[in-house]
């Protein structure tokens, strides 16, 4: 009986180790998960080379367009200010009635979530130039309490900002009237490289959270060793 007893324990104590080893193996598994990747929007082409006698075929995504414009501080601003961040764009107008207000009132709250954080940027394009002054769109991030140096208000050549809508954005713009206007409600998410990776509607709650969300994401991803 007792050397019945005996090998009871020793088999209790050989499962409780099977069963320590698979929950360590599991734990290990899953701690190597993929990390989860956004897709990359837009028009992408494909390169290929000769590389030591194997081709080597690169896939070349679209990237934002270089610009300078001009800050509500009166200071220029150009893409390289937001090299190696992580930034968000979107298209206003101060004297807009409807879609902008609660566009860059929900972008506010976005931007909130990242107070003091350097590798994320927001970036807000006056589509009205001619009007949004450099203290005009000063009072205006005042009145969304942006954060200096982490959300852009920018102003400049109207052609200029018209092209990056267009071209770097893939906005929509408007020349029925005689008159260019750009309209979109779109809100951008830009990686350190340029790319875009995500767009989200700028008036929706549940896509401005899934923005957040998202920006996490990007700064996670530029994390990972490469």
């Amino acid at each position: 009986m007792a050397t019945s007893g005996k090998s009871l324990t020793i088999n209790i104590v050989l499962l409780l180790c099977a069963l320590t080893a698979l929950g360590i193996a599991f734990m290990r598994s899953n701690s190597k998960k993929p990390l989860q990747t956004l897709p990359y929007i837009g028009t992408s082409t494909i390169d290929s080379s000769l590389v030591d006698g194997k081709y080597k075929i690169d896939t070349i995504y679209h990237k934002v367009l270089g610009f300078k414009l001009i800050d509500q501080f009166g200071q220029a601003v150009t893409l390289d200010t937001f090299k190696n961040k992580v930034f968000v764009a979107n298209f206003f107008f101060a004297q807009c009635p409807g879609i902008c207000k609660r566009m860059n009132s929900l972008l506010e709250g976005a931007a909130k979530k990242f107070n003091g954080n350097p590798s994320v940027k927001f970036v807000s394009y006056t589509v009205d130039p001619l009007r949004d002054s450099v203290p005009v769109l000063l009072d205006y991030a005042k009145m969304h309490d942006a954060v200096p140096y982490q959300w852009y208000f920018l102003t400049g050549d109207k052609s200029e900002i018209y092209r990056l809508a267009r071209k770097s954005y893939y906005a929509a713009v408007d020349d029925s009237a005689g008159v260019s206007f750009v309209h979109t409600q779109n809100m951008a998410l830009v990686d350190t490289q340029g790319h875009i990776r995500g767009i989200y509607s700028g008036t929706d709650s549940t896509e401005i959270n899934k923005m957040i969300v998202d920006i996490n994401l990007l700064l996670q991803e530029e994390n990972q060793p490469h």
